[in-house]
């Protein structure tokens, strides 16, 4: 099973673009931290930057979040490579978006709700 869930900020305003046919595509990054206990004892925190790709309807949606918003994104992880123009080859790994939700309720002791955009109804083929 591929699935992946992330519960972050964005690191920066999604970047929506659209296919020759139409079709909108989002890409963004969410930096996710998580905690750990170093050698001595001490709680230290770890941030990752994941970028994150959503498609259609869900992709034009993301477009109307901003960096430094709380969000939810669930998911399946995908790699794919690419070469440069002098023929290195490059990997990417990154978060195909099957559902994306802003928390409404950021600096508040209430559960978050992630009801704002909601799941990609698209198939989307790869």
């Amino acid at each position: 099973m591929n699935s992946v869930q992330i519960l972050g900020n964005l690191a920066r305003d999604p970047e929506v673009r659209f296919t020759k046919t139409g079709r909108a595509v989002a890409t963004f990054n969410v930096a996710a931290t998580s905690e750990y206990v170093d050698g001595n004892g001490e709680v230290k925190e770890q941030t990752s930057f994941i970028n994150c790709v959503a498609w259609g309807k869900l992709g034009e949606a993301v477009g109307n979040l901003r960096k430094g918003n709380r969000c939810f994104v669930e998911g399946r992880l995908n790699t794919r490579s690419y070469k440069t123009q002098d023929g290195q080859k490059r990997y990417i790994t990154e978060v195909i978006a099957n559902f994306v939700g802003q928390s409404l309720q950021v600096q508040s002791n209430e559960p978050s709700n992630f009801d704002s955009f909601g799941g990609n109804e698209e198939n989307i083929p790869f």
